[in-house]
């Protein structure tokens, strides 16, 4: 029986040596610290993009407002012939 824990033990034993040989950021000891700074690079170009993005939807906004202003004037300054229906562009009848 001893003989047999022996064994489970020296598997268990092999087995985690196995798996630190998989882990890369076991076997070299500075590499931790450059997959870091990747990291860190990364979420700084996200930052980066996230800042344009929220700059373009905010200047599309500006845009779409205007645009909508500017079809609201010209619709209210249109001359309506005589017993023509009234119809509202803005209406949502679905």
């Amino acid at each position: 029986m001893l003989f047999i824990w022996a064994l489970v033990l020296a598997g268990v034993l092999q087995e985690r040596e196995l798996f630190a040989a998989a882990d890369p950021t076991s076997l070299l000891p500075g590499s931790l610290g450059s997959w870091c700074h990747e990291h860190d690079t990364m979420h700084e170009r996200l930052d980066i993009i996230e800042e344009k993005v929220i700059k373009t939807v905010e200047h599309l906004e500006s845009e779409v407002k205007s645009l909508l202003s500017i079809i609201t004037e010209t619709t209210s300054d249109l001359p309506i012939a005589a017993g023509t229906p009234l119809i509202d562009i803005f209406d949502d009848a679905s």
